[in-house]
């Protein structure tokens, strides 16, 4: 086999030229060296390595540092060989990249390099999380009396367990013969593996910390508009539109009519989990998505219960601070008015008439985000 090795000194500067040769040179068995780089050490120079030919590993350390200062002193137990070129690397560089998909690593000693087997490290990781699963489910819809009659529902569920999550995280990310433990009570993941390995796993816990951890304040309110006009099918959207400001919101609001708080209850949620708020007639669900741009994704399940069932669910997105006003959820209300009966037999007096009344909820939410959000 002929071993092919160009040495590239990276270091400036002239060298003296070298002693004449013999004709007859001998001839290395696996390289052939540049006497101009014989003090080469662990990272000032570089050079090319080509093994057309599985080489012992032993043997491929030895070339690396054939010609400098540096000593190999091998494990008596290491093997495996390689196949490959490595072009324009230092000496730090080739053990870099051959020894650990071997299994193997190194260790240095002034100028002596040690070479011996991986071993695998246990590295504990805090996952700072109520060791709870929860569960939340949203079924909303309406059946007809008989199976000829329309029927519509939509449901929505949310189960979070974030140790199990975890656990599978973590599962793809070790090497074959890694072992991991999550502790639910002490909070605790404790991982076995190579170093490179515990490092991927910190990174990914890094951003499932981040993202678990991001919280909202929504404040909410429940508000119901009793239309004035009562041939308007439904509130003026086109003017709302125009603002994101709550105030503003109710202002044009009672514009359109009669506006009653019903409620003004304020949630506190963390991301992707249910916050549930519940009065005698309304129950209104709100589950939070914090994004990295500081955009808000919520999914919103609202339930009148009286004087008769009414329900939805919707998804809304909503930037950090603003206002999204909810609605859809109407009823027709029977109002008592007091006019003027006229005169009737020189009597004059007041009658009370039964108007029927357009009768709107509407919920205003505006989410504040109360935890640094990273673009990660």
């Amino acid at each position: 086999m002929t071993l092919a090795v160009t040495l590239n000194a990276q270091t400036p500067g002239r060298f003296p030229q070298a002693p004449q040769r013999p004709a007859q040179m001998p001839t290395l068995p696996l390289t052939q060296l540049d006497d101009r780089a014989l003090a080469a050490d662990l990272d000032n120079r570089a050079f090319t390595l080509t093994f057309a030919q599985p080489t012992p590993i032993k043997e491929l350390l030895l070339q690396l540092v054939r010609g400098t200062s540096l000593s190999v002193i091998p494990d008596p137990a290491i093997g495996g060989s390689f196949v490959g070129e490595l072009k324009h690397v230092t000496v730090r560089q080739a053990l870099t990249l051959i020894l650990p998909p071997l299994g193997l690593d190194y260790g240095l000693d002034g100028g002596f390099i040690r070479v011996f087997k991986r071993l695998p490290e246990t590295r504990l990781f805090d996952i700072n999380y109520i060791a709870t699963q929860r569960n939340a489910d949203a079924s909303i819809g309406t059946g007809g009396v008989s199976r000829e009659a329309p029927f519509a529902r939509v449901s929505s569920a949310t189960s979070t367990d974030l140790f199990a999550d975890i656990a599978r995280g973590v599962q793809t990310l070790l090497s074959e013969h890694a072992s991991f433990n999550v502790d639910r009570q002490a909070g605790l993941l404790q991982v076995t593996d190579f170093p490179e390995r515990l490092d991927r796993i910190s990174l990914y816990l890094d951003a499932v910390h981040d993202r678990v951890h991001r919280s909202v304040q929504i404040d909410a309110r429940i508000v119901e508009v009793e239309l004035n006009d009562e041939h308007a099918g439904a509130l003026d959207w086109a003017a709302l539109s125009q603002t994101r400001d709550i105030t503003k919101v109710l202002e044009v609001l009672a514009l359109q009519g009669k506006v009653t708080t019903l409620a003004s209850p304020r949630l506190f949620a963390l991301n992707n989990e249910p916050a549930i708020v519940k009065t005698d007639t309304f129950t209104l669900s709100v589950t939070p998505e914090i994004a990295g741009d500081a955009v808000i994704m919520l999914s919103l399940s609202p339930i009148l219960s009286a004087p008769s069932q009414n329900a939805s669910d919707t998804l809304a997105r909503v930037a950090d601070g603003q206002t999204i006003a909810i609605s859809g959820l109407s009823r027709e209300r029977d109002v008592k008015e007091t006019k003027n009966a006229g005169t009737k037999g020189g009597w004059f007096g007041r009658a009370t008439v039964v108007t029927k009344k357009r009768v709107e909820l509407v919920i205003l939410l505006t989410p504040k985000i109360l935890t640094p959000v990273s673009a990660s």
